[in-house]
């Protein structure tokens, strides 16, 4: 038996082409060609990341193919290019997770996968690079975990070091540093950071020279946490701005005629700008509203936005009815997005087309065992295959 040694490097794993040979009789030789790496990679880039876990089991190559740097980062940038739509059942405590490709065909209907479910849990965060985070009780004491619903795997983090009541938590991301961080901030100037990546997983205190209480949206973009609140000692009306990556705080101030749509709207990234939607009912929607308006912040230092008012389409009362709709956010093809806050069925998502005017819906099937519970529906969810092990 004859084989070719398998040179494995940090940086670039190859792998040369191995023959083994094998006599099962005087006449009769066996050959068996393995799989070159590249093309083991190439099969995984092509599988959802729910079947990849699956796939560390195959041989000790392929965990040591998945588990790369280089590997992961390959699967993420190409699952960035076909963003899905996340859905979260809320039923009994428990939080079950469905995937579907992002914006069909209206005359189509679409089929949201199963992925995975995690007991005990509630305040989500909203997906950050296919992560969320969440509280969960643990032997009768809460935590917070990270999460990959594609995967299943969970990362309890340590508790923090301040144990005042009731505080928020932000899941975020540093793209320039590809940091993911969780805030903590509570009422009052107490604010905490955890940095996952760094090799230990611990608290730290930082300073926010403004007190004040929190409202209830949030959006990051482009490495930057906004969230809407109230200063403590001014009693003004704010955004508050953290910078991810320096972990320093600043503020705008918003102006009388914007202050129902930054607190009372959702906020949202809108090509790659701070935007809120908000409608007569502010952050809901249902058959009795008229029009939607989109508050696009254009200048943060001269406290510019701007406002665009879109009027929805004849047919929205009858087809809506009493249903409760509440923004998702807008597309990258620049589509206001809205779904059901309950499971219904049908359960129809709506997308409003900025330039055009229009309004398309398309129906979401297999998630129909949740009938009256709570859903939460996210945009551009990507699928991430690193191990949350590797996090720490």
């Amino acid at each position: 038996m004859r084989t070719l040694r398998r040179n494995v490097t940090e940086n670039r794993l190859t792998i040369s082409r191995r023959r083994t040979e094998k006599k099962t009789s005087p006449n009769k030789t066996e050959k068996s060609v393995q799989i070159p790496v590249d093309i083991i990679i190439e099969i995984l880039l092509r599988l959802p990341a729910k079947s990849i876990a699956t796939c560390r089991c195959v041989s000790k190559l392929w965990i040591s193919v998945i588990c790369r740097q280089d590997f992961t980062e390959l699967f993420l940038t190409r699952s960035l290019h076909r963003p899905q739509l996340l859905f979260c059942c809320k039923k009994d405590g428990n939080l079950f997770f469905f995937s579907s490709p992002q914006l069909q065909s209206p005359y189509e209907n679409s089929s949201a996968i199963s992925l995975k479910n995690f007991s005990l849990c509630y305040k989500i965060s909203r997906p950050v690079n296919g992560l969320i985070c969440f509280k969960r009780k643990e032997m009768n004491e809460t935590v917070t975990v990270i999460c990959n619903p594609s995967t299943g795997h969970t990362l309890s983090l340590p508790k923090p070091m301040k144990t005042s009541i009731g505080p928020s938590r932000f899941f975020v991301y540093e793209p320039i540093q590809k940091q993911f961080k969780v805030l903590l901030s509570y009422k009052s100037d107490e604010h905490q950071v955890l940095t996952l990546g760094t090799g230990e997983l611990s608290w730290r205190i930082i300073e926010c020279s403004i007190p004040h209480i929190l409202g209830m949206s949030e959006i990051c973009i482009n490495g930057v946490l906004y969230y809407p609140a109230i200063n403590l000692s001014s009693g003004d009306y704010i955004i508050v701005c953290f910078d991810v990556r320096s972990e320093k705080f600043r503020f705008i101030t918003v102006m009388e005629e914007f202050i129902k749509a930054a607190h009372d709207g959702t906020l949202i990234n809108y090509n790659g700008k701070l935007a809120s939607l908000v409608s007569e009912r502010y952050c809901f929607v249902d058959g009795r509203s008229k029009s939607i308006e989109l508050w696009v912040l254009q200048d943060a230092e001269k406290k510019e936005w701007s406002k665009h008012t879109y009027v929805l389409p004849a047919w929205w009362q009858h087809r809506i009815g009493t249903l409760n709709l509440r923004f998702v956010g807008v597309t990258r093809t620049n589509e206001i997005m809205l779904s059901p806050c309950y499971q219904t069925v049908p359960f129809d998502v709506y997308y409003f087309n900025i330039e055009r005017k229009t309004m398309m819906s398309v129906a979401i099937q297999g998630m129909e065992a949740f009938q009256g519970h709570l859903v939460f529906t996210y945009l551009d969810h990507v699928e991430n295959v690193k191990l949350l092990h590797n996090m720490f």
